[in-house]
């Protein structure tokens, strides 16, 4: 019986809650989020039922030791991360609080940290897109730079407006 698991599955930055959710389904299933580096790696458990939550932390990671503490000392595991999203778990009970943040400014804290680097990715490749046009005339290049800016706006919109709903 495999033990191990890679699943590939895409979430954009304004999908965060459906990926607990699939995370959560992958537990009830019986595998535990074990890693993810572009690929999720899950481990062999029994049936679980697991919340999911993630956060993204944009500071540096001198604090993360105490970061890290201050969610497990409120029953959060922390699992893994990627990039700036880190990855927490605990056991889904109705005495332990759904949430990692119940204050909203966090979360909307969060969700600005979060399109700060959005925008900044995306003027970047705004930039780099504007210098490829003078550089090199390459109609397949010109389109790949179009969907990445389409793709980045479309999130920079979709993050904008969780933060406009949380604050409603």
């Amino acid at each position: 019986m495999k033990t191990k698991k890679r699943v590939f599955k895409l979430f954009l930055a304004w999908q965060d809650n459906g990926e607990e959710i699939w995370l959560k389904e992958m537990a009830k299933k019986g595998w535990a989020l074990e890693s993810y580096k572009f690929l999720y790696t899950f481990k062999k458990i029994e049936p679980a039922s697991y919340t999911y939550r993630l956060d993204y932390k944009s500071t540096s990671d001198v604090d993360l030791n105490e970061y890290k503490m201050f969610f497990e000392d409120t029953g959060w595991e922390y699992v893994t991360r990627f990039g700036n999203w880190h990855y927490f778990r605990t056991t889904a009970t109705e005495e332990h609080a759904s949430e990692i943040y119940t204050e909203t400014e966090y979360q909307i804290e969060k969700y600005n940290g979060l399109l700060k680097n959005l925008l900044t990715v995306l003027l970047m490749l705004i930039a780099l897109a504007i210098s490829m046009v003078f550089l090199q005339r390459s109609i397949i290049l010109d389109l790949y730079f179009a969907g990445l800016i389409a793709l980045l706006l479309l999130c920079v919109f979709k993050v904008k407006h969780k933060v406009y709903k949380l604050r409603n």
